[in-house]
């Protein structure tokens, strides 16, 4: 969940608001009223619909634009928001110092005098954007834009010598595709519980997670970036995405970030029980198959992939991170939407009878059109359904 100031938190929060929409290159900045509309896609840690090991799943935004000269396509643009401060009763300096004078000529004095200013002097950033298509009618422009993942789906041919190690063939994806590699091999991770226990081994010692980083010494036939990116996720027991930032980065559901009632959302289609991860399966190869927990699929939830470079130690590793975690099946549409939350985030949602329900964003997309609403979603099969 990304984190913005007192102020700017408590106004996301009110019914009073108006949002900005701002696209910046390298050269220009374009905001204010020449943004009419935006959705994104609904990014996601899960492709199907259950939760999964390893998706590493794109980003996209369509946006209208009143404007006929500017040359989108191609281009990269970082993508931001800012809430509006009408409280000055006039256009200030620090309102129009983001505008060049080729734009501000084309602005009339009643979109001048609307801008406002940026509360707080903060934005909130969306990610890091390419122009993938751009179509023109009469004064307007729709464009997509789409994070670099976007161009993962080629066959990957390694720049690296193998055999080489995962951290080395990550970067190198990373690199093809324009992203820097966010991740860090250097910190384990601290073992917690589901709820944020610790976790302790023999001699009281804080348990951490194994080093993650692991030999590839070839490719498989006809694998594409995505698909390598994936195996090197799940053996993890991650997802991957393009951040805000617009770096390349892998994450597990961690502990809640904030707490929705009724006040700020439509009342959301929950599932009758609990899933819970009680069991892990992963398919090596045609002759190979490692298993962890019960996985019988009867006691609960059995989380199943496929990954050419998984060994025992991995996924003993990576089922001390996941194994035991649990959610709800959940469909929700945040009327007051908010740009902090990141996917892969756990929101906790409490009834008005006072139940408390945790639910991990496996898919989330935004609209905007002054205000900001967001679609929000926690994949996942019962156990039946699983079976």
């Amino acid at each position: 969940m990304h984190t913005v100031s007192d102020i700017v938190s408590s106004k996301i929060e009110s019914y009073c608001r108006t949002w900005r929409m701002e696209l910046e290159d390298a050269n220009s900045i374009l905001t204010g009223d020449k943004i009419v509309s935006a959705s994104s896609t609904a990014q996601s840690t899960s492709i199907s619909d259950d939760i999964e090991l390893g998706a590493i799943c794109s980003q996209s935004w369509n946006i209208n634009i009143n404007d006929v000269d500017t040359k989108f396509l191609g281009k990269e643009y970082n993508l931001s928001l800012y809430l509006v401060d009408y409280s000055h009763s006039v256009t200030t300096y620090s309102t129009l110092e983001a505008y060049t004078y080729a734009e501000l000529s084309k602005l009339t004095i009643e979109q001048v005098s609307k801008l406002g200013e940026v509360l707080d002097g903060e934005r909130i950033p969306l990610g890091r954007f390419t122009c993938v298509k751009s179509k023109k009618s009469g004064g307007n422009t729709e464009v997509t834009f789409a994070d670099r993942l976007y161009f993962s789906d080629k066959t990957y041919v390694p720049k690296v010598k193998l055999p080489a190690w995962s951290k080395a063939v990550e970067d190198d994806i990373c690199k093809q595709l324009g992203l820097q590699n966010g991740n860090d091999y250097t910190i384990p991770a601290k073992l917690r519980v589901k709820g944020g226990a610790r976790l302790y081994g023999k001699g009281h010692i804080r348990l951490k997670t194994a080093n993650f980083d692991f030999k590839i010494s070839s490719i498989p036939k006809d694998t594409t970036m995505r698909q390598m990116l994936s195996y090197i996720a799940s053996a993890q027991g991650e997802f991957g995405f393009v951040d805000r930032y617009g770096r390349y980065v892998r994450k597990w559901y961690g502990s809640s970030v904030k707490i929705l009632d009724n006040n700020t959302i439509d009342l959301p289609t929950l599932s009758e029980r609990q899933n819970v991860i009680v069991g892990i399966i992963c398919k090596v190869s045609d002759s190979e198959t490692l298993r962890l927990g019960n996985t019988t699929g009867t006691a609960g939830r059995v989380l199943e992939f496929e990954n050419p470079y998984m060994t025992m130690s991995l996924l003993r590793s990576l089922w001390h991170r996941i194994g035991g975690f649990s959610w709800y099946t959940t469909e929700l549409f945040h009327r007051l939407g908010d740009p902090r939350f990141d996917v892969g985030d756990v929101i906790t949602y409490v009834s008005e009878s006072g139940e408390s329900y945790d639910i991990p964003i496996t898919n989330i997309g935004f609209n905007f059109d002054g205000g900001l609403s967001a679609d929000i979603s926690a994949v996942g099969l019962s156990v039946e359904e699983q079976l």
